[in-house]
């Protein structure tokens, strides 16, 4: 991740994950990490001190300004201490995949403390294959999934032998807190130059009609294409109701090069296979737990990264969305992928995900208070049954502390009445599905997970015999993967 400067002020959509969290909707994201080998809190504590330098976020938490004039600054923390930061759990037995699941929900529940950075890291000692699994903790108002990935690039090394980065050159000296007076002075500062900039604007775009124009096509077409979810709300769900303080995870991990071969015999892009082996995972749980799908399609939201090359490393959230049809009610594999297919190119030809993004900038007019006091009101969600995040990693192994990363297991957000978070992730020649659900609302996460392994089996099974040659590539060179969930 290269340098980049770092914004200080909170954006209104990172400031957002702060005025709608609450204790049953805690809003930070992560991963549970499986290393090889034994890492100790010591090694750990070790590698990360001598990366902060290169994270200054890390050291850094949520200053509010008085009366919430506007949104919130990132500070220094003067009080730092890797200790807060850190925790250790021994796993009880039998110590497997199960029970690292069990025990690693819990400790990812509930919120992050906002009187220190906002990230936490959970060591997962004592697995029964001598192993380390390491839950990550990180608030969504810090990063989204795109640059998250970029932080944990600069967390580990490409090799187990890797030299350390090079020590800064002078040690780390936190800047004071500013004082009540200076954090009001800098909100109205920054709050009047917000305005100006916006009549700015707005007055050179009406100079510039045919942007406008653009612009407001752009939004008239998003808002065409999501009309229907906001008029009929989404079909229920058992995980689609008000949400506990309870977290647990699941997953299945599939091998990449047998997606890219599905993708080669049956067309469509990997996100599109994505939503058809999650549409069909979805479909045989319900079916199984006594729900008819015949004629039923769900909604995803799916997160879309707007970040530009040039703002890679940037943190922060740069993101729109789209809503997805989930086709759980087409059991014929190849006929709900040509459903996925059909769906995801119309909602990109008329650019929902760009028309959502120039929506979500007329936030920005909307005063930090009324977002802080709105992010706090309890309003049922029906738009969508769940999130699907597809996120692209590292396709090569990396190390911390010398030790490979095994597998990278990605966790997300229970928010509103969505008591199910799909988060999807690539790395090493993988491409994981990491469940993140209620285990009031979903009691059976792993029946789920195994619901995704017959569903890429049944995509697989029709590709194949498509087209067999561009499975006899895949089979001598893909990695363990689906026997290594829920073991």
């Amino acid at each position: 991740m290269t340098q980049t400067r770092l914004n200080r002020r909170l954006t209104t959509l990172d400031s957002t994950f702060l005025y709608f969290e609450k204790a049953e909707q805690p809003m930070h994201i992560g991963g549970c990490m499986l290393y090889e080998g034994l890492i100790s809190r010591d090694d750990l504590a070790r590698t990360l001190l001598g990366r902060l330098h290169r994270l200054p976020r890390y050291r850094q938490k949520v200053v509010f300004p008085p009366f919430t004039l506007t949104h919130p600054t990132w500070e220094d923390d003067p009080d730092f201490d890797i200790a807060n930061h850190l925790d250790e759990v021994t796993l009880p037995a039998p110590a497997d995949d199960r029970v690292l699941a069990e025990v690693g929900g819990r400790v990812y529940a509930g919120m992050l403390d906002r009187a220190h950075p906002l990230w936490k890291l959970i060591l997962l000692q004592g697995r029964a294959d001598g192993n380390t699994a390491v839950v990550w903790k990180i608030h969504h108002a810090m990063i989204d999934g795109v640059s998250g990935v970029d932080l944990t690039m600069v967390l580990h090394d490409l090799t187990a032998d890797a030299e350390p980065p090079a020590a800064p050159a002078a040690p780390w000296q936190p800047q004071p807190l500013p004082d009540p007076i200076s954090l009001l002075q800098d909100a109205v500062r920054d709050r009047l130059t917000e305005a100006v900039q916006s009549l700015t604007d707005s007055a050179f775009r009406l100079l510039r009609p045919t942007e406008l124009g653009d612009r407001a096509r752009q939004i008239t077409g998003a808002a065409t294409t999501a009309l229907p979810s906001l008029i009929e709300p989404a079909p229920p769900t058992p995980f689609n109701a008000p949400l506990s303080t309870e977290r647990r995870f699941a997953w299945q991990a599939l091998p990449f090069a047998e997606i890219r071969a599905i993708r080669s015999a049956l067309g469509g892009t990997v996100n599109d296979l994505v939503l058809t082996i999650l549409s069909g995972a979805l479909g045989r749980y319900l079916r199984s737990h006594g729900h008819r799908t015949d004629g039923v399609e769900l909604r995803a939201m799916c997160p879309v990264s707007m970040r530009r090359p040039d703002e890679r490393g940037a943190l922060g959230n740069l993101v729109s969305v789209m809503i997805a049809p989930l086709f759980v009610g087409i059991v014929d594999p190849v006929e709900r992928l040509a459903a996925e297919r059909a769906a995801m190119e119309q909602l990109k030809s008329q650019d929902q995900a760009g028309g959502l993004y120039s929506l979500q900038q007329l936030l920005n007019g909307i005063p930090a208070a009324w977002q802080a006091f709105a992010g706090q009101l309890t309003v049922p969600q029906t738009l969508f049954n769940t999130v699907s995040t597809n996120i692209p990693g590292p396709q090569i192994p990396l190390y911390l502390a010398g030790r490979r990363l095994l597998h990278w297991i990605p966790l997300g957000i229970c928010s509103t009445n969505v008591g199910l978070f799909v988060a999807i992730l690539s790395y090493d020649q993988r491409l994981t599905f990491g469940l993140t659900f209620d285990p009031r609302l979903l009691p059976d996460g792993w029946c789920l997970a195994t619901c995704l392994a017959e569903s890429f089996a049944e995509l697989r099974g029709a590709a194949e015999r498509l087209e067999p040659q561009a499975f006899t590539k895949t089979a001598a060179s893909a990695p363990e993967a689906t026997a290594t969930a829920g073991r």
